[in-house]
């Protein structure tokens, strides 16, 4: 067998300093990537935890930039009533922070809708009061109550309808349901008629929309 002479051997073999430098670079090299992507793990769990933080500073100053402007609307009764005369005034209140944005408003007598007072006053009284001169209202539809604001809804000093007024309500026989919302669109809602252990107002998603069974006065 022929083999080739060792002098030829020894040509065809890198020298062993190349080998070494060559070694070296790869070690160098693998070192250099494994730091680098060591890097851009901690640059991505940092960025994280960066965003994380951010993002709940925001959600706090979020709550409590709408914990500023929290609307309250109370409902409210004033009445009297003696043996000659007798009234009865409907109102509601924002005793919150923030303006109140009413969105809807229903009026039930026995179950069913009332759209406005003067249906309402019929229904009690069997005839038509006269707006102005026996009773006085505002609109609580579709308004905007500024804080501190109060709107006196219905109000009368005719003792007959003070007196129809005040039964219908304690009895629960009237009820009036109402929706608010803030300007940040948290809304809340609330009725005249809720039992003594529930919350008297109550948070909901949005204001249901009554269609034609709104109460528009």
């Amino acid at each position: 067998m022929n083999q080739p002479p060792p002098n030829e051997e020894r040509e065809a073999r890198p020298p062993l300093s190349e080998t070494n430098t060559i070694a070296g670079i790869q070690k160098a090299f693998l070192r250099l990537t494994f730091w680098q992507t060591l890097l851009s793990l901690a640059g991505v769990f940092t960025g994280a935890v960066a965003l994380y933080a951010a993002l709940n500073e925001s959600q706090a100053v979020r709550q409590q930039t709408a914990a500023s402007v929290w609307p309250y609307v109370q409902f409210m009764i004033n009445d009297t009533s003696d043996d000659a005369s007798a009234s009865f005034a409907l109102s509601l209140n924002n005793v919150g922070v923030g303006p109140a944005r009413m969105r809807s408003v229903q009026l039930t007598l026995a179950g069913e809708p009332v759209r406005d007072w003067q249906s309402m006053t019929a229904a009690l009284m069997g005839t038509s009061p006269r707006l102005g001169t026996e009773y006085g209202k505002a609109s609580i539809s579709r308004r905007v109550l500024a804080p501190g604001e109060s709107v006196v809804a219905f109000q009368t000093a005719e003792r007959e309808l003070a007196l129809s007024m005040q039964e219908a309500v304690y009895s629960g026989t009237a009820r009036l349901t109402y929706c608010y919302c803030s300007i940040f669109d948290e809304c809340w809602s609330t009725s005249s008629s809720l039992p003594a252990d529930a919350e008297p107002i109550q948070r909901v998603e949005q204001c249901q929309d009554y269609g034609e069974a709104s109460f528009i006065d």
